[in-house]
């Protein structure tokens, strides 16, 4: 059986397209079933009553704040040999478990270690985009097949056994964010992971600036909390790499776009490094890493 998990953070509306969507899975309903650990512990989550589920469904409740621990709540209540990690606000293909199941089925040595596909982005309207998703348009979203080779995963598209899950002991749940790198890290030291180009899984590009620059915060938050803690000269150094690479990539755009699309990025770009910057002096004063 496989096991999909599904941490949720004040994410209703995209959870329920999400739990509308997997109806569709063709892979046989009582080969998996669906874990929701709900992360708000001051607002418990309520489905609506009109919706309609043709697979099992459980949902779950963590108070201990972050995705990691969710999912770590998750995988102690899994049924299934295999777990599939996904988030509240993307997409699989019908396949995607199909995919997933068949590939397993034939791993008889048990060599895999994570099994993952591309993450696509879609758009809201591909006519008319906001600055943040000219922004991701250009960025390219997630380059999972890259990660793969590098023996890393994201948890928007990530399968593995539920034994090596707990091989390594799970998530690093005080992480709010890299907590997939660091997990797919130490299991590719040990097993395979392995990229299929039809695992697929689409996930929305941002549509509003503050979505982009909270991502980033939290990207900085973990990069801190699990290189930097007790280096401040080198975050520091970090911070600086960080805020030039945002500005490299907008200056070439310049160059490249027209202004209809490069002065957006450019403006995003800097509103992602002011967050950075002021996500910085919370760190080393003692803030908590966001969420």
């Amino acid at each position: 059986m496989i096991s999909v998990i599904i941490p949720h953070y004040k994410d209703n509306d995209r959870l329920i397209l999400l739990l509308e969507q997997l109806n569709q899975q063709i892979l046989k309903r009582d080969y998996w079933e669906v874990i929701v650990v709900n992360n708000d512990p001051y607002f418990p989550l309520v489905l609506p009553e009109k919706l309609s589920l043709v697979y099992i469904l459980k949902i779950l409740e963590e108070s201990n704040p972050g995705s990691y621990a969710a999912r770590n709540k998750g995988i102690t209540a899994a049924q299934g040999n295999i777990i599939a990690f996904t988030d509240a606000d993307c997409l699989p293909d019908t396949d995607w478990l199909k995919n997933a199941w068949d590939l397993f089925s034939q791993d008889f040595k048990k060599e895999i270690g994570i099994l993952t596909g591309p993450v696509p982005l879609f758009f809201k309207d591909p006519n008319h985009l906001s600055p943040a998703e000219i922004y991701e348009k250009y960025t390219g979203g997630f380059t999972t097949e890259l990660y793969a080779k590098e023996g890393k995963a994201i948890t928007a598209n990530w399968f593995s056994y539920k034994s090596v899950i707990e091989e390594f002991g799970g998530f690093n749940s005080e992480l709010k964010s890299n907590g997939d790198s660091e997990l797919s890290g130490r299991i590719s030291r040990k097993y395979e992971v392995a990229y299929i180009p039809d695992l697929i899984v689409y996930h929305p590009a941002r549509f509003h600036v503050s979505e982009l620059v909270n991502k980033y915060q939290r990207l900085l938050g973990g990069t801190y909390t699990r290189r930097f803690k007790d280096d401040s000269i080198g975050f520091r150094r970090h911070l600086i790499q960080f805020l030039w690479a945002r500005y490299r990539f907008a200056l070439k755009r310049l160059f490249t776009l027209f202004p209809k699309e490069s002065i957006p990025i450019l403006k995003v770009c800097h509103a992602i490094n002011m967050g950075a910057i002021q996500e910085y002096f919370s760190l080393i004063r003692g803030g908590e890493t966001k969420r």
